[in-house]
């Protein structure tokens, strides 16, 4: 599955009439959508909430196709059913305005420039429970995110979801889409054992994951910076001075998920034998190609024809 622009709306034969206002107040909720509104009022990540965490992942362009497509199979969504847009035009969310086909999920989301698919899909889902302006038909959460002016409203975000499906896909944003938990599952694709890195293997740095496969063991640091930062020479001269002090049978990957290297950096890291992933690396990975053994049959070639 792909994201593209193939939105198609509903070809429902019977579609339910509702109305946003709730008729029982307060209005009945199943478990899955209460507990789903608990995580989208207080701890989905990035927002201002005293009980949200900071998840630079899912700020990440460079990993939003992904982990959007994750979450629109969590949710039993399909191309044709999401629309990301920059502005809502009033007849394009119309056809849902006084009736619904509760058959199919469907989205249509705002995005502004500097955002993630993942976070415009929370942003707008947010803003619509916090504001009230949802309803269950039929066991479907609908609902709308919307500026209301003097005599007009501005629709930023129309949504209708199974609530179990949405709280499934909050659960992956919660305990599934951390740069650990991304980096781990790559790496068991390729068939590696993969836990928290523990003092017991080094003294002098703090590195985040062990890994072994075979009879190769690996330390892997992962850096998330911001995306256009360029890494100072000085501060690559550092690490290498630090993951000197690795035990020798341990070799050192440097992760980094949202900036860049100097050629001069690069070089300088293959030289001290470290391993250096970037996003399309991980994503290779999570496909099931073992691009730390094929870094490394590379770096032996090089190594063996200088020697030659």
């Amino acid at each position: 599955m792909e994201l593209s622009d193939k939105f198609e709306y509903d070809d429902c034969k019977n579609k339910s009439k509702y109305q946003i206002k709730h008729e029982q107040i307060p209005i009945k909720l199943s478990d899955d959508l209460r507990e789903a509104i608990y995580y989208l009022l207080w701890y989905v990540p990035n927002i201002s909430s005293e009980q949200s965490s900071v998840n630079e992942l899912l700020l990440n362009k460079q990993y939003d196709d992904y982990l959007f497509l994750e979450l629109m199979e969590a949710m039993n969504l399909k191309d044709e059913d999401v629309l990301f847009t920059e502005h809502i035009e009033y007849e394009q969310v119309k056809p849902f305005l006084q009736e619904v086909c509760t058959e199919t999920a469907k989205l249509i989301l705002t995005i502004s420039n500097n955002e993630t698919r993942v976070m415009a899909l929370l942003r707008h889902i947010r803003n619509a429970i916090a504001h009230g302006n949802f309803n269950v038909i039929d066991n479907i959460l609908l609902g709308f995110d919307i500026k209301k002016y003097d005599k007009e409203i501005e629709y930023r975000g129309f949504f209708k979801i199974d609530p179990k499906n949405l709280l499934k896909a909050l659960k992956k944003v919660q305990f599934d889409y951390n740069s650990q938990e991304l980096i781990k599952q790559a790496f068991r694709k390729c068939g590696y054992f993969i836990e928290i890195y523990e003092n017991k293997y080094e003294k002098s740095h703090e590195f985040e994951l062990f890994a072994r496969k075979n009879d190769k063991k690996y330390a892997i640091d992962i850096k998330n910076y911001e995306y256009d930062q360029m890494i100072k020479e000085t501060y690559i001269n550092d690490l290498i001075a630090e993951y000197e002090g690795l035990i020798k049978s341990i070799t050192p990957i440097l992760i980094i998920h949202s900036s860049y290297l100097k050629e001069a950096s690069k070089k300088e890291l293959l030289k001290h034998d470290v391993i250096i992933l970037d996003v399309k690396n991980i994503k290779k990975m999570i496909a099931g190609r073992d691009m730390v053994s094929e870094i490394q049959r590379y770096q032996e070639f090089k190594l063996t024809k200088k020697i030659d």
